[in-house]
């Protein structure tokens, strides 16, 4: 979810009114839904059918679906988590956190290293040449 319509592709209107119950048992309105991906320096990872909520104070994405629809594995600890290609095991992303959230807002330099230290091959396979 996101309150943010501009981060959003292929955007549709709900035809009817939504909402969505948050942390605090509050209901706040849902106005369509569209696809996006995590910025940069991470790898192109997709967020489908992700939720416009303009209400919305921070970006929440669901985990389940992440996995599902990225095909990766999703490792918590208490410093942060960890992105993984589910078929390889590489490591796609680091992020550390802070606070009763976990972020990807973080740019450090090991999730940098990280990012760069991706396999040539696997952007080939990504991109769909051979």
């Amino acid at each position: 979810m996101t309150s943010d319509q501009g981060t959003l592709s292929s955007y549709s209107n709900l035809s009817k009114n939504c909402g969505i119950i948050v942390g605090n048992d509050n209901s706040i309105p849902i106005r369509g839904y569209g696809h996006t991906t995590l910025s940069p320096p991470h790898p192109p990872l997709v967020l489908k059918n992700t939720l416009h909520a303009p209400n919305l104070i921070k970006n929440l994405v669901s985990v389940r679906k992440f996995i599902t629809d990225n095909w990766v594995s999703v490792n918590f600890d208490p410093f942060g988590f960890s992105v993984k290609d589910f078929k390889t095991g590489i490591p796609l992303m680091r992020c550390n956190s802070m606070g009763e959230l976990y972020s990807t807002t973080s740019t450090s330099q090991a999730m940098l290293s990280t990012f760069f230290a991706l396999a040539h091959s696997l952007w080939h396979a990504r991109l769909g040449h051979p």
